[in-house]
């Protein structure tokens, strides 16, 4: 039995480990995919982030563009060219706001015009029509990006630049206007995309749910990128062109963004926290069933080694009447034992005596599974404890066999309300283990006292006492305290557990304090009523 458990358990720890090599495999694994997946997506949000700057970009030009080409000294022509039909018939647009430069007209198809008035979505303006058209036609756009920017440095200030010759003042002043005209840079233009893009991007990853800290580095030429780790991620480097007229190539440095993760396990252990929680709790439940397993094993075998002591007892237990008996007969038999009426009425007594011993046997084992089945019936009423405690001593005395000093002391108690037959047994059951586990001379002591409406009769002996690591265990069913061969006492392992049943029956319960080679207290407590 001890190979096959040993076996089992090897088993058990082999599976159990497999478990746990395998959960962290899949968990790695699953770290990983997440960890990939987060890189993906913090480079989707860059994307998203720059097409959102791009987005109001586009938008603040627009809004530019159509406030430069509204007032009255900014002319836009319109002429039809030929009486075409209406839908194809070419119409030259023509601008001039009074600089000094001048630019050839421009030719467009009546239907192409009238397809951007409609995109627009509302009764559009001139300024409105071809700053519109300026986004999707790159030579529109160019021409009114000139157009303006000479206005601009040839309207600055009173100054009129068509001479051929300039002063240093005129050169500073040139400077100036392209600070400051349509081709100039907003202020803190560096700081001031970073907190745009860093606002599109924060608002992208929420949509993400990435809620992970992050650091936007932004550098004026491309960096070497550094390989993303478990614990580091980084997204790839864009251009960031968002800024006057960059796109255009005529003015401003073009920079270049990324965002840097210094810590994104936290995040992604974060966003794994329901599959982690469900493979911890999977493994301990696991780890539960294995132990349970184990646990229900090591009973199964107790309750086989309490089986086999429990058979080896009772039948010892059976032997013993049944070979008086025997002798009994033979002795009437053989003996001529029935020509003497004396000897004959001792053999038919002794034979009684051990029939009536057999039965109580009997009795003990049956009503042992009756109560485990269906409990202990009890039928209360009033007894009186000192009369019930000296008729179990006066039992005793008779049936003991041994030399026995009783000491009892009653502290206050005068009736108690119980079952008189089933407590009278438990009485008696302690009492004869006090004597049965004790060397002569034998002394009891029985004390009863009141301890918060409770009746507390204690029960002391100076016998063998019991080790502590096996008090736990006395009051289960058919257990007995391993004696070796020092002590060879008649026993079934039923008496405490009986005591227990009923002492709980009753509301009670019952306890035991020992010393090895001491002696033993066994004190039961019930309710006074």
């Amino acid at each position: 039995m001890k190979q096959k458990l040993a076996i089992v358990m090897a088993l058990i720890a082999v599976a159990i480990t497999g478990t746990i090599i395998f959960q962290l495999y899949w968990t790695f694994n699953a770290y990983r995919f997440n960890k990939a997946k987060f890189d993906y997506n913090i480079d989707t949000a860059m994307l998203r982030a720059m097409n959102d700057c791009k987005k109001d970009y586009f938008d603040s030009i627009r809004h530019v563009m159509v406030k430069r080409l509204s007032p009255p000294e900014m002319q836009i022509q319109m002429d039809t060219i030929s009486e075409a039909d209406s839908l194809n018939e070419p119409i030259k647009v023509s601008f001039n706001n009074q600089s000094m430069f001048r630019f050839e007209p421009y030719q467009f198809k009546r239907s192409v015009i009238d397809y951007y008035r409609r995109k627009i979505g509302h009764p559009a303006t001139n300024a409105e029509l071809f700053t519109e058209m300026s986004f999707y036609q790159p030579n529109l756009l160019h021409g009114l990006t000139m157009l303006l920017g000479t206005y601009d440095l040839t309207h600055g200030n009173g100054l009129l630049l068509n001479t051929k010759r300039a002063s240093n003042s005129s050169c500073f002043k040139l400077s100036s206007h392209l600070r400051n005209g349509i081709y100039a840079l907003p202020p803190r233009t560096k700081a001031a995309d970073s907190l745009k893009l860093t606002h599109y991007f924060e608002k992208e990853l929420n949509k993400l749910k990435i809620y992970e800290s992050f650091q936007l580095i932004i550098t004026d030429k491309l960096d070497v990128p550094i390989l993303a780790t478990d614990r580091y991620s980084e997204t790839l480097q864009y251009p960031y062109k968002y800024h006057g007229f960059v796109f255009l190539d005529i003015v401003g440095p073009v920079y270049y963004m990324k965002a840097v993760f210094n810590y994104p396990q936290y995040g992604i252990l974060k966003s794994m926290w329901l599959s982690l929680l469900c493979s911890g709790l999977l493994l301990l439940f696991t780890l539960f069933c294995f132990f349970y397993i184990i646990r229900t094993i090591r009973q199964q075998k107790k309750i086989s080694e309490l089986k086999d002591d429990f058979i080896n007892n009772i039948t010892h237990e059976l032997k013993t009447p049944l070979a008086t008996m025997t002798v009994a007969i033979e002795g009437l038999q053989n003996f001529n034992a029935l020509k003497d009426p004396d000897k004959t009425q001792r053999y038919l007594q002794t034979s009684r005596d051990q029939i009536n011993h057999l039965n109580k046997l009997v009795d003990k084992v049956l009503n042992a599974a009756t109560y485990e089945k269906q409990g202990v019936k009890l039928h209360k009423e009033d007894i009186n404890v000192d009369t019930l405690i000296q008729e179990v001593i006066a039992s005793e005395e008779v049936r003991s066999g041994k030399k026995v000093h009783f000491e009892y002391l009653n502290q206050g108690i005068e009736i108690i309300k119980a079952d008189k037959v089933h407590f009278r047994n438990v009485l008696a059951n302690l009492v004869d283990n006090a004597i049965k586990y004790a060397t002569e001379p034998v002394w009891v002591t029985i004390t009863c006292r009141i301890e918060k409406s409770n009746a507390v009769i204690s029960i002391k002996d100076d016998g063998i006492g019991i080790p502590e690591k096996y008090l736990h265990q006395i009051f289960d069913k058919f257990y007995r305290v391993p004696t070796g061969n020092l002590h060879q006492v008649k026993g079934t392992g039923l008496g405490l557990s009986y005591v227990k049943t009923v002492a709980e029956a009753h509301g009670g319960n019952v306890t035991v304090k020992s010393l090895d080679g001491v002696g033993s207290e066994f004190i039961v407590s019930i309710p006074l009523a």
